[in-house]
């Protein structure tokens, strides 16, 4: 792990992965009822999570985190979300503030991701290295 590190590649053998149908409900008939689930290498499981804590890491101490982002934060979900909506909303209709809301399914929103726009947040942030 620390030469694919130095060198900024992944080995081809921690790339490879079985893709297993799980089925999300309604009819087994229809593709659009599965989701794919890739089961990968346990040793790049490891090496994505320790990837991911010092990717977290970097964001939480330069408070590059909104407060506002529940999704994808420890501590955090779409509960807490909706608890901080739930507490908005009933603090401006205390002080008479009219209140508008929308809610909105992102259900494929992260389904495909624009590695170019990625790549230029990754350095905006100054996530730097080979990893």
């Amino acid at each position: 792990m620390r030469k694919s590190m130095d060198e900024g590649k992944i080995p081809d053998i921690f790339k490879l992965a079985y893709v297993a149908p799980i089925h999300k409900g309604g009819s087994k008939l229809k593709p659009e009822q599965y989701r794919p689930v890739s089961l990968t290498s346990h040793i790049m499981k490891v090496f994505e999570r320790v990837l991911k804590v010092n990717i977290m890491e970097h964001l939480v101490t330069q408070k590059l985190i909104n407060p506002g982002q529940h999704g994808f934060v420890p501590g955090r979900s779409t509960q807490t979300q909706l608890l901080q909506h739930y507490c908005d909303v009933y603090e401006a209709l205390a002080e008479g503030i009219r209140i508008d809301t929308v809610y909105l399914d992102f259900a494929k929103a992260f389904d495909k991701v624009n590695h170019s726009i990625l790549l230029k947040k990754i350095a905006k942030h100054k996530i730097k290295g080979k990893v």
